[in-house]
């Protein structure tokens, strides 16, 4: 493997050259307080993508691909997340991959149910260190993406005037679906569902979505982010949660879930913020909603673990943003040595969070209430590094963009069960979506 340390610069000034430019990707983890680590990749020598109705074929090439470009772990050269490898999304109908029963409506989207570049470089920035690298496999790709990148700063975002977003629900079509949820929790038919609303806007004489991307990362600091760019559309994700991460280490390769439930808006007032961390903590709907997901992923977990490695290390943890807080559970485990990272997408995917529980049940009746497809939303973005690693946030907080870039979708759901109640959930949908509607809301030209 290929280390070169090269002079410091903001990460989206280094992506700034290949906006717009197809299959060149960046992805962030860790949030701007502790510093984290940025990943930046460009020109993939090979492109696995999800054809409709494939059979699965999508995922036996990239286990194929993860095989062909297995290191050993001890090459890897820094402590970087990824230095080479596949980079990409599983979109939320890939399940059918997975599950070819169940019968979904497909992606709106005009993109892949799942894609995934092979990159043989990459860039990669300690934000807390401010040190940066090109790292890889292939002496050629390491030059080749090193003279791409960026190093002047870059302008502040510009952005059009956007219509004012519209969703595909009307709210009392939304609280009507979920109090029919309610009622088929009621009888028996599952105990948890995720209802989804899309809210989409256009932008005047179109937009950039590197720009859009960079307005509402600057805004948050949600745990995981990305921009992955793409022919038929580009993918912006602000996500707050981890699906999952495996870690090689001496004693056997750990994975962690982090789902997420539970979701208070902040305030500005100091008691206010305080009591509505209070409400959320003790809240019996939201600790119930969690802990169930948290099961239900201990169970998922449990498929492709060594017998007596899963721990739960933090059920309920309370995980504070600027504009929201959550509730977290984290679960780890110890991969069987027989199980390979397309054993772990079958065994996990899609996450129980943005599902329900059971999870094919859920599924069935998020496609019978929404009507329409979710395409890269709630489904998985990130990688499998080829010493080993891998880690894919939840597609969450994540918006899509149209080819042409006249058009911006975003899907934002909450958690339905027993407890629920309709006024609230709508509202929850909606504190969300705040980031993206703050940046998507219409202002007064000068």
């Amino acid at each position: 493997m290929i280390c070169s340390e090269i002079d410091w610069r903001c990460p989206y000034a280094a992506f700034a050259p290949l906006a717009g430019e197809a299959h060149a990707h960046l992805l962030s983890a860790g949030d701007v307080a502790r510093g984290g680590w940025s990943v930046l990749v460009a020109f993939p020598t090979q492109i696995i993508a999800a054809e409709t109705n494939d059979g699965g074929a999508w995922l036996a090439a990239v286990q194929a691909a993860i095989d062909a470009r297995a290191v050993d772990a001890r090459a890897a050269p820094t402590h970087a997340p990824f230095h080479s490898g596949l980079v990409g999304f599983v979109g939320y109908e890939a399940l059918k991959s997975i599950e070819p029963n169940l019968d979904f409506p497909a992606s709106p989207y005009g993109l892949p149910d799942a894609v995934f570049g092979a990159y043989d470089a990459a860039a990669v920035f300690s934000r807390e260190d401010q040190r940066a690298f090109v790292v890889g496999r292939d002496e050629a790709a390491c030059d080749q993406l090193a003279n791409a990148l960026g190093a002047e700063p870059v302008a502040a975002p510009a952005l059009p005037e956007f219509s004012a977003p519209a969703s595909n629900f009307s709210r009392h079509d939304y609280e009507a679906a979920v109090a029919s949820v309610i009622e088929k929790i009621k009888c028996g038919d599952f105990y948890q569902a995720n209802i989804a609303q899309t809210l989409q806007a256009a932008g005047d004489d179109g937009f950039s979505p590197f720009d859009l991307y960079r307005a509402i990362a600057c805004e948050s600091d949600a745990e995981f982010g990305a921009i992955l760019q793409y022919r038929h559309g580009a993918v912006l994700s602000n996500s707050p949660e981890r699906f999952f991460k495996v870690e090689p280490r001496k004693g056997g390769r750990r994975i962690v879930v982090e789902p997420i439930k539970g979701t208070r808006g902040r305030s500005a007032d100091r008691a206010e913020d305080a009591a509505l961390a209070r409400a959320l903590v003790n809240d019996p709907k939201d600790r119930a909603e969690n802990i169930m997901i948290a099961d239900l992923m201990r169970n998922d977990l449990s498929k492709i673990c060594a017998d007596g490695s899963i721990e739960e290390e933090a059920i309920c943890a309370l995980m504070t943003l600027t504009k929201v807080r959550h509730l977290v559970s984290r679960i780890s485990g110890v991969l069987r040595a027989d199980v390979s990272m397309s054993d772990v997408l079958r065994a996990l995917f899609p996450s129980g969070s943005i599902t329900g529980a059971p999870k094919i049940e859920a599924m069935g009746a998020i496609a019978r209430v929404e009507k329409a497809g979710r395409g890269p939303y709630c489904g998985a973005i990130g990688f499998f590094d080829d010493a080993g690693g891998a880690d894919f946030s939840v597609a969450i907080r994540t918006l899509i963009t149209n080819e042409a870039a006249t058009n911006v979708f975003a899907p934002v759901g909450g958690g339905v069960t027993l407890r629920s109640n309709p006024q609230a959930e709508y509202k929850e949908t909606l504190i969300k979506a705040k980031s993206a509607l703050d940046i998507l809301a219409p202002r007064t030209r000068p």
